[in-house]
């Protein structure tokens, strides 16, 4: 009998620290995908769309693609979306689901009560979702970007009991089109947050998207169908 892995990838919004006024909300956002199911296929598709529009090799990043800026500051709006777009098409295509953990960080006085807020989310829905059981590997993609998170990931992880888990070694975005995926729909759900408080989004964001509405429409319900 084939041994089932599931694959667990992982991605950040927000400053890490509760006294850091930059950033209000933090999201950590887990992309699952059971790797007998693949995505070679639209994986491949996507870069030909990319080749196609002369972005050979592009590594998607979903901030600055909206933003305009941190490497795609040289692209105009039309192109950004067009970049955008044909990855809510990949979205759509592949088959994984997400879930996001989030701590509004006002109710937070510290670091350690932030990855606290973050831990018990993450045990209610590990709780919540005992079909992860069913796998014989679980394997964690995270690029290792703040130790407290990489030291959370081992530890959390570490509570599923029969399960054995893996954690990949030199963990490179632009390799796994999953793992940018994790950066878009953490993205979302910090969209999603901000509208949920403030009613609105940025400047940026509107002209982008072409309005809340649109946004919700176009973008926001596409996502949430992989949400659980």
């Amino acid at each position: 009998m084939n041994e089932e892995t599931l694959s667990v990838f992982v991605d950040e919004s927000g400053i890490l620290n509760a006294s850091d006024s930059t950033s209000r909300f933090y999201i950590l956002a887990f992309v699952f995908h059971d790797q007998s199911i693949d995505v070679s296929l639209a994986a491949n598709d996507l870069d030909r769309d990319w080749d196609g529009i002369g972005l050979k090799r592009l590594c998607f990043h979903t901030a600055p693609i909206i933003r305009g800026n941190a490497g795609f500051e040289y692209m105009n709006w039309d192109m950004r979306r067009k970049i955008f777009s044909r990855m809510m098409g990949f979205l759509r295509r592949v088959d994984f689901k997400y879930h996001c953990l989030a701590v509004d960080k006002r109710y937070c006085n510290s670091t350690e009560q932030i990855l606290g807020q973050l831990g018990s989310q993450f045990e209610e829905f590990m709780n919540s979702c005992r079909d992860f059981k069913r796998f014989d590997t679980v394997k964690v993609y995270y690029d290792c970007g703040q130790t407290p998170i990489t030291n959370f990931l081992h530890q959390y992880f570490g509570t599923l009991g029969t399960v054995n888990v893996e954690f990949a070694r030199t963990v490179e975005p632009q390799r796994y089109k999953l793992l940018q995926i994790a950066d878009l729909v953490c993205t979302m759900k910090l969209l999603e947050m901000k509208l949920a408080e403030y009613g609105t989004m940025s400047a940026c964001e509107l002209r982008f998207f072409g309005g809340v509405r649109r946004f919700r429409h176009n973008i926001l319900r596409c996502a949430k169908v992989k949400e659980i």
